[in-house]
């Protein structure tokens, strides 16, 4: 199939909206069971709770798991860095719809990056099984909390994308509040450019405070034109930006996207490697624990609908 728009919408919107699916996480964060506690999931046949397989006593995991069970939600267990089951779960989710049209809510806000980056690209492989395919992402914004002030890069995978010679490196990071993150991360690839993106407005001026301060010494050594803001509520304008940016530098250099910010800037930077395969995303993650936080819900869940359609459906069949 292919990806063929995408958009925000309204919150408002999934309370008319009829799902055939949602997928949800129950990890320890609070915000877990924002979305569903939000919407009315009566009527949607196929409820899926995703259950980080770790860190079962920490902060509101019971409660999470209680609610999802008085919901009826279908557990499944999962690793933290297991795509895998995406591919099989979404398989027996198609294999289950018998109409040319599907609908997945999907609440992305406690996932782990390689699980919306495999659902993403699921549907960009599948054939023509409909006409088209809508996956509404939602994201549960949360609370300020202040940063780990010992966050060190030495805990990240180094696994730097495969380049093509004889292009220029341009980097386009999406920055975290956390020090040191992404200054290591830039030093590693050594890209000829590089681009820094960040909240602001965020949700919590504070958040855009210690991104400033957190990467004071990254910034520095970047261009004043090569810093980007983006408001952080509207994700139309993360994504103009983005392929703005990237669509024709693309041409001459090979462009690399390192997602260490908020997961809606995150999540535009997979929709578009998904749809221009030779812009590179480097997925990096811990080698060791990362910083714990219980995530609170704070202000309007932000929706974006990714419609995928297929030209070539038999309609006959």
């Amino acid at each position: 199939m292919e990806l063929d728009s995408t958009i925000q919408v309204s919150s408002d919107n999934l309370q008319s909206q009829h799902f055939d699916a949602i997928i949800a996480v129950s990890g320890y964060e609070s915000r877990c069971t924002y979305l569903v506690n939000k919407i009315n999931t009566d009527d949607i046949p196929i409820k899926i709770v995703l259950a980080l397989n770790d860190k079962r006593d920490l902060f509101s995991r019971k409660i999470n798991d209680d609610r999802f069970k008085d919901l009826d939600f279908k557990f499944l267990d999962v690793p933290l860095y297991d795509s895998a089951i995406h591919h099989k779960l979404l398989d027996e989710i198609c294999e289950s719809h018998d109409g040319l049209l599907l609908n997945i809510l999907v609440d992305y806000s406690a996932m782990p990056k390689v699980w919306y980056n495999s659902i993403i690209n699921y549907f960009m492989e599948i054939e023509e099984d409909f006409t088209d395919v809508n996956i509404w992402f939602s994201y549960s914004p949360s609370e300020y909390t202040k940063a780990h002030s010992n966050s060190s890069n030495k805990y990240f995978d180094e696994d730097i994308p495969v380049m093509k010679k004889g292009k220029s490196i341009m980097l386009f990071l999406g920055l975290g509040y956390e020090k040191g993150n992404t200054e290591e991360l830039a030093k590693l690839l050594n890209a000829q450019t590089t681009f820094a993106y960040y909240a602001d407005p965020a949700i919590d001026e504070r958040f855009v405070k210690d991104v400033l301060e957190n990467n004071h010494n990254l910034l520095k050594k970047i261009d004043h034109d090569n810093v980007i803001s983006y408001p952080i509520q509207d994700l139309n304008s993360i994504n103009t930006a983005l392929t703005e940016s990237c669509i024709n530098l693309r041409i001459e250099n090979q462009i690399v996207l390192a997602p260490i910010g908020p997961k809606p800037f995150t999540l535009m930077c997979f929709i578009l490697s998904a749809r221009y395969p030779d812009i590179k995303i480097w997925k990096v993650k811990r080698k060791g624990d990362a910083p714990i936080y219980d995530r609170k819900a704070h202000g309007e869940l932000l929706v974006y609908k990714l419609i995928y359609t297929s030209l070539e459906v038999d309609y006959d069949s």
